[in-house]
């Protein structure tokens, strides 16, 4: 009888008190497969009952205006406001679910109520913001289509230029000197002809070698009694040191017009400081240490040659050294301060500049093994002073490009009034180098260095040179002197080379621009390619 109450089979008691029913199944075996089976009391029948019955309850409550102003009311009107987008197609599907038989029952299925079709339809849910956004997207047309393939192929052209210009060669990408923002200062015009500069004998190729070993520090009190004059220098307008004849010989280059230089340079400094604290951790330098420059770490690299090199080869470092130079190179703010450099000597030496780019192309395409430490500069060698108080002996760089030029930029926390100043010997100059600031001096010939800073200040620099061997090389067909010497009429193929004494360094002179010169220079010296 269909709602009747199963029977089930009475309890038995076994002799040990243990109660069991004869119906009850602990396990059950299908297909090889044994589940274990929970016995409960409750009646599936009996709980679908209750539900249709308060199924029925809320219908007709509904139909009279029933859940006015009471809790389910509320409970009701959230549900709706949960809703907050239409209806998917997938809604319009039914479920599996619907098409399962209908459990047996002991009550009768609920009769429709007369007032069952006039029941409200629920409200339509306000669709949400994101939809009514993706209402309003524009249609694809043709117009917006070739709009944005001729922005991919813009962005694409940009990506490959900047690509080609990173990896070109330093002497084959020839930067258009631009002026830097800052009024250039009057020229200082030095007591000094720069035809008496020291160089060497036969073709003045580098510098003169000074005698004895010099390990002094100048101060600016002993420089002021040696008859210096004194330049003071806010360290970003540029101003140009000029001979008794116009030429360029130094130039203060100043600080490029960017509100992030400061930055710049601070950002650099951090990169030497953390070099010099990775080397003495590893025990490579340590405090009070010093070299024939100063007292403080430096780290050398690039392309040289001199001292004893039967060839052009880059500079070597210990291991540890090394790696630590793979890091310096690729920092982006050591990249600006060289790039900075370089830009500049384009800007204020043109002929000079023009011919370090003739040459070193030709010296870095037949050595491919050559090391070109950056792609922004034209310098082929570079000394990172890491500091902490990087101001130097008095010295001469003598196997430097006699003629040349080097790129010096300093930085630290100091008083450039009281210390860190920069003097030039052969040209009667103490001039003040605030931190951030760039110069370009003639290293190769005159004797410089720095005065000291205070005990509680620091300083550090970045230096870019050329040793003046590399272009005697090229010059000689990619041989030594001695090679060449060697060779049959090489004695009169070297002074072909050299020119008569005295001839060459007359020549390399003309390489200085002069005051009155220097816009044609730019003029001709950038119109065509290297």
């Amino acid at each position: 009888m269909q709602g009747a109450t199963p029977a089930f089979s009475p309890i038995r008691t076994t002799r040990s008190g243990a109660q069991f029913s004869p119906n009850e199944l602990d396990s059950l075996t299908l297909n090889g497969v044994t589940f274990g089976v929970i016995h409960t009391n409750v009646s599936l029948d009996r709980l679908l009952q209750e539900a249709l019955v308060a199924t029925d309850k809320r219908a007709a409550d509904l139909d009279s205006g029933g859940l006015v102003g009471g809790e389910d009311e509320d409970e009701w009107e959230d549900e709706v406001d949960l809703e907050s987008r239409p209806p998917t197609p997938l809604s319009d599907i039914p479920s599996p679910l619907s098409s399962l038989p209908s459990s047996p029952s002991a009550s009768h299925p609920p009769t429709p109520t007369p007032s069952s079709a006039s029941v409200p339809r629920l409200p339509t849910p306000t669709p949400s913001p994101i939809t009514m956004a993706s209402s309003r997207a524009p249609t694809a047309t043709a117009g917006n289509i070739e709009k944005q393939r001729k922005k991919d192929r813009a962005a694409t052209r940009r990506h490959a230029r900047r690509q080609q210009k990173a990896s070109a060669a330093p002497y084959a990408r020839v930067p258009k000197p631009r002026g830097q923002g800052y009024r250039e200062q009057s020229p200082h015009t030095a007591d000094f002809d720069a035809s008496e500069l020291p160089r060497s004998s036969g073709g003045a190729w580098v510098g003169r070698r000074s005698k004895g070993t010099r390990r002094h520090y100048f101060t600016p009190a002993e420089l002021d009694e040696m008859g210096c004059a004194y330049i003071e220098w806010n360290g970003k307008d540029p101003r140009l040191i000029v001979d008794s004849e116009g030429r360029i010989i130094a130039i203060l280059l100043g600080q490029p017009d960017d509100p992030d230089w400061e930055n710049v340079v601070k950002e650099a400094a951090k990169a030497l400081r953390r070099a010099r604290c990775s080397v003495r951790r590893a025990g490579v330098w340590f405090p009070g240490s010093s070299h024939r420059r100063g007292t403080y770490y430096s780290i050398t690299a690039g392309a040289s040659f001199g001292g004893g090199q039967r060839r052009p080869g880059n500079l070597r470092n210990s291991r540890k050294t090394r790696k630590i130079l793979r890091k310096l190179p690729c920092n982006p703010y050591i990249r600006r301060i060289v790039g900075f450099q370089s830009s500049g000597f384009a800007l204020y030496a043109p002929k000079l500049y023009r011919y370090y780019c003739r040459v070193l192309k030709g010296l870095f395409e037949h050595h491919p093994d050559l090391l070109h430490l950056f792609t922004n500069s034209i310098f082929p060698s570079v000394t990172f002073n890491c500091g902490p108080d990087a101001f130097t002996f008095d010295h001469c760089d003598f196997l430097n490009l006699s003629h040349g030029l080097c790129g010096v930029t300093s930085g630290g926390k100091y008083d450039h009034k009281r210390g860190g100043h920069l003097y030039l010997k052969q040209l009667h100059l103490v001039i003040e180098f605030p931190s951030g600031a760039s110069m370009l001096i003639p290293s190769g010939c005159v004797d410089h260095g720095n005065t000291p800073i205070q005990p509680d200040e620091t300083r550090h620099s970045i230096t870019q040179y050329a040793a003046g061997g590399l272009f005697r090389w090229a010059a000689y067909g990619y041989k030594s002197a001695k090679d060449l010497l060697a060779k049959a009429g090489g004695k009169a193929m070297k002074d072909a080379f050299d020119g008569a004494p005295g001839s060459r360094w007359e020549w390399a002179l003309g390489l200085f621009s002069k005051l009155d010169e220097l816009e044609a220079d730019r003029t001709t010296a950038f119109a065509s390619p290297v």
